[in-house]
């Protein structure tokens, strides 16, 4: 049977790709692994669309999230994703993303380096079925893009935090993404 347009190719072979990020984010370890594992099915807001998707949350336990993503396109441009997120509380998790293209694999891992500095070191290793994986230096600069968006809507909502707790001399709330 030949190959669907609609199907990655059988006979194309693989190609695996492993990428590391790094980013360096003022605030306390807790606070970043609280804000980072709060997937709520509009993430998408708070990078003003640079990934163009939808997330909708379909089972939500202490220790695992599984979420289905659609990105919206036409024809082979459109795909829906399943990422499964355990998290392993307090300083890494892990996401699984299947998809019809490409599967992933993501790790995550958190380290303070301060009382109000953490490090977020990710590696990912992502599985492109049809043998065509998208240029590597884009996908670095959007994965920058999106992460430095990430980093200053923590440090903002972080320091926002501390503001109210010094003006209301108040406990920690918990972080709130908006």
């Amino acid at each position: 049977m030949p190959d669907s347009p609609n199907m990655p190719s059988q006979s194309r072979s693989a190609v695996v790709q492993t990428l590391e990020f790094t980013k360096h984010i003022r605030a306390p370890a807790r606070f970043v692994f609280r804000w980072c594992t709060d997937y709520r099915d509009d993430d998408d807001r708070i990078t003003n669309s640079i990934y163009h998707y939808r997330a909708k949350i379909v089972l939500r336990e202490p220790n695992r999230i599984v979420r289905v993503i659609t990105v919206p396109g036409k024809d082979l441009n459109r795909s829906t994703d399943v990422e499964i997120i355990q998290l392993r509380p307090p300083d890494r998790w892990r996401l699984t993303k299947l998809s019809w293209t490409d599967d992933e694999i993501g790790s995550y891992q958190l380290t303070a380096t301060g009382t109000r500095d953490t490090v977020l070191k990710m590696r990912f290793r992502r599985t492109w079925k049809d043998g065509h994986p998208p240029d590597l230096l884009r996908y670095r600069r959007l994965f920058h893009r999106v992460w430095d968006r990430y980093v200053a809507v923590i440090e903002e909502e972080f320091h926002r935090t501390q503001a109210r707790i010094v003006g209301t001399r108040t406990g920690s709330p918990r972080p709130r993404r908006h």
